[in-house]
């Protein structure tokens, strides 16, 4: 379907791609993985279409076939052509076509309901041939359930009913995305690039959208830091590594497997290659000069020097750093207790907004707990209350000897903006042997060579937020308090993040939507919903398991009501009342379906028949009185018919 041929990329003097193919086939759901910097969201701009940035150069071919389309999903985006429609509006101009050809019959239907007009002209009688060819096509492409699919994407991504009529421009950055990913999903591309997709989506949607795509009938490649996401959808894996594109077969999990096995193998060649060019080596030193066996030395150091020709040393990029937090003190059995909190906001509108409504927990000694919940629950609001940031009712008691460390976005305004990034790590390092790890950490936050000597104020929002990050990591404290921590971070990055907490003994308690991340680390969670709190002990997949069976036998109660509620014998009780009030509902709605559809085949029979007749053209020899008078019910039927469907949509 797609195919990239000897592809040679760079961008100004940088290198990124040499001499490298790969091709995506029909159905290929494949993950695209390599360190930060080396090229792939270049490469699926690049795939998009031809790349504007002059900087770029490329060599190659890209070929696809002809009935390829591509949608792309990219890490950043304007919407200042759609900042003043609605989020239902930008979605359904999903399908170019249909949202041209619903404009195109609003404006017909106006232009023929005009007083004006005259009914015995050529123009008319072309207007009404254009209005009935508009209207088939719409039927044809799926025009009247196409409302219906976007209200489903954008209910699965997270959007209420009310946010459905919201303007673009009333969302934040991270929900305009999941506008933009909701139209790209609505175009059904045969092949989807999506780049860091998961970066703005809460569980519930990060659910969904992994249901949405295990299901996608086409192709689509994924950059993406979470592990989890890419196990879970994709069954192919590209690494750009050393100016060169790697295909695995399989998911992330087996490229990081297959990628150490074959550098093993890859070792062993080399170091086999060393150790018989040396035997060679040792036989040419000895006979040489000896006449009896100058030829075989002759043809043995020819041997050798094509073999050392073609020598080359595996080239590594799976080391990673280690580094431990700086030792505290520890802190008593019980670091911090929480009774009756509540946290309210006051809305522009003069509202009050109830974060949390009375929690309380206990927190222990080597906790190390994953707060989660959906975008807004008020998760970042409760690490704030506990690091002491913020004003709340209610009651938090420190334990004994309790010395907190508190990573939040907002801290990188506490970063000196006129320091390197060098001196800014080397002033908050606590000790001399701190100091010597500074590079190293560094290094494993994307910062080496001279790129240690940046001013902070030259840095980008996440490059700051890498450096705020980096800087926790000299700090002693007992209790630890991360809100989003891996946002900003590559899969080697993360992993010696995660490396580093499994040897953290003090308390931990983190906010992310990093399912890999938090399963390596966590042994208990909380989880915050409609204002209130709940712990569940144990890891954080066992705690997604659990959160799975409570939804489908929560799905299978309610199934199982609906069958009792029709099946079984009204009860005077309130509850039941209900139950039968909601199940006489759904048959009446079943019924009144059941009746549009037989009136709408009806109904569109009537209507052919009229336009057969408008279609002749005895029918403007008539008279005046009488062609008005089949238009005007010619009008009527379309009114009508449009406002069964409309019904019939509700219905269902």
């Amino acid at each position: 379907m797609f195919e990239a041929r000897n592809l040679s990329l760079s961008v100004g003097t940088k290198e990124l791609l040499t001499d490298t193919s790969f091709r995506i086939g029909d159905k290929d759901h494949v993950s695209l993985v390599g360190l930060n910097g080396t090229g792939k969201t270049t490469l699926l701009r690049l795939i998009n279409g031809p790349a504007a940035d002059s900087a770029l150069i490329t060599t190659g071919q890209f070929l696809k076939s002809a009935d390829t389309t591509i949608g792309y999903l990219p890490q950043e985006i304007s919407f200042d052509a759609d900042l003043e429609k609605t989020a239902l509006q930008y979605a359904l101009q999903a399908n170019i076509r249909l949202f041209e050809l619903a404009d195109k019959i609003t404006r017909m239907e106006h232009e023929l309901a005009l007083p004006e007009q005259d009914y015995e002209s050529e123009a008319y009688h072309h207007l009404i041939e254009r209005f009935s060819d508009a209207m088939h096509e719409f039927e044809h492409l799926g025009g009247y359930t196409m409302q219906s699919n976007a209200e489903k994407v954008l209910a699965g991504l997270g959007f209420s009913e009310i946010d459905f009529h919201k303007k673009v421009k009333a969302f934040s950055g991270g929900w305009q995305m999941r506008l933009h990913l909701t139209k790209l999903l609505l175009q059904n591309p045969t092949l989807l690039l999506l780049d860091e997709p998961t970066n703005h989506l809460d569980i519930d949607s990060l659910r969904w959208l992994e249901n949405y795509l295990l299901n996608y009938e086409h192709s689509y490649i994924i950059v993406s830091h979470d592990r989890f996401f890419l196990d879970k959808l994709t069954t192919k894996t590209l690494e750009i590594a050393f100016e060169r594109i790697n295909e695995y077969k399989g998911n992330y999990s087996y490229y990081e497997k297959e990628k150490a096995e074959r550098y093993e193998l890859m070792m062993g060649k080399y170091e086999n290659d060393l150790k018989k060019m040396e035997e060679l080596k040792a036989f040419v030193d000895r006979f040489r000069y000896k006449a009896t066996k100058a030829r075989q030395a002759q043809s043995r150091l020819r041997q050798m020097e094509k073999m050392e020709k073609n020598l080359q040393s595996p080239e590594e990029d799976l080391s990673r750093i280690s580094f431990r937090f700086p030792k505290a003190n520890p802190s008593g059995r019980e670091v911090m207790r929480l009774e009756g909190v509540k946290k309210a906001y006051l809305l522009p509108d003069g509202t009050k907004k109830q974060v949390l409504a009375g929690i309380d927990l206990e927190v222990m000694r080597g906790d190390r707990i994953a707060i989660v919940g959906s975008n807004g629950a008020g998760k970042t609001t409760f690490c704030k209350i506990l690091a002491g940031e913020i004003d709340f009712d209610g009651k938090l008691t420190m334990g004994h000897n309790v010395s907190l460390n508190y990573f939040a976005q907002h801290q990188t305004e506490n970063l000196s903006q006129e320091k390197s990034i060098y001196m800014e790590m080397m002033d908050s390092a606590p000790s001399s042997e701190a100091q010597k790890k500074v590079r190293d950490i560094l290094g494993c936050f994307l910062f080496s060579g001279d790129a240690v000597n940046k001013k902070i104020r030259v840095l980008s929002g996440g490059e700051k937020s890498r450096v705020a990050l980096a800087k926790i990591l000299l700090q002693a404290s007992n209790l630890l308090i991360m809100d989003e921590p891996t946002n900003h971070l590559d899969m080697r990055s993360k992993e010696m993040l995660i490396d580093s907490l499994e040897y953290y003994d003090g308390t931990l308690l983190i906010v992310s939507h990093d399912r890999y991340f938090l399963d390596s680390l966590v042994n208990k969670v909380v989880e915050i919903k409609n204002g209130t709190l709940q712990l569940h002990l144990g890891t954080y997949a066992e705690y997604l398991e659990t959160a799975e069976k409570a939804i489908e036998a929560e799905r299978k109660q309610e199934a199982a009501m609906k069958q009792k509620s029709q099946a079984a014998p009204v009860k005077n009780t309130e509850k039941e009342k209900e139950q039968a009030k909601k199940s006489a509902a759904a048959k009446k709605d079943k019924k009144r379906v059941e009746e549009i559809e037989l009136k709408i085949n009806r109904l569109e029979q009537k209507k052919e028949s009229i336009e057969i007749i408008m279609a002749n053209e005895d029918f403007y020899k008539k008279s005046k009185e009488e062609t008005s008078k089949t238009l005007d019910g010619y009008h009527a039927l379309c009114k009508e018919l449009n406002d069964l469907f409309i019904e019939w949509e509700k219905s269902s």
